[in-house]
């Protein structure tokens, strides 16, 4: 798979090697690699606050399983974290932007609502809705489940 990525390779006896403490010494390059290839920092394996950070992180992506997120929807996750941070990103913003997603999940918002919220249309009518009174929000909902009626849908997106 490392060979598939265009990355650095070595046997498959050395990696085992590398597993069970056989070989203990392996070159930047393999370091390099194996970071690349799981999505980690390429200090990981040298700095333990690094190491820490990033356990942290797929700790907490890995509690995104249950509600149906893909290993590799998480990866790609990690590996984008993993580039915020080169970029120079703190970790405590990285952190934050986990517990917004962990709190969304709570809430019951699913990945295909965030999707939705991404069309500018869509955010651009909510954010219009800030400010209304009761009534107001009352009224544009009214309007909003009449066009949904209209177009055939129901009145409760799917969340």
């Amino acid at each position: 798979m490392i060979e598939e990525r265009g990355l650095p390779t070595f046997s498959a006896t050395y990696m085992w090697q590398l597993r069970t403490g056989r070989a203990d010494n392996p070159t930047k390059k393999h370091m390099d690699a194996l970071a690349a290839f799981f999505g980690v920092p390429q200090d990981y394996w040298s700095n333990r606050a690094t190491a820490s950070t990033v356990n942290n992180m797929i700790t907490r992506l890995n509690g995104f399983k249950e509600s149906g997120t893909s290993p590799d929807q998480l990866h790609r996750q990690l590996e984008a974290f993993t580039k915020l941070m080169g970029q120079g990103v703190t970790p405590e913003v990285i952190n934050e932007q986990l517990e917004t997603l962990a709190r969304l999940k709570e809430a019951g918002v699913t990945s295909a609502t965030l999707k939705r919220l991404q069309d500018a249309r869509v955010t651009g009518i909510a954010m219009r809705a800030v400010g209304l009174s009761d009534e107001g929000l009352t009224a544009a909902a009214a309007m909003i489940d009449q066009v949904r009626r209209l177009e055939g849908l129901p009145s409760e997106p799917d969340t």
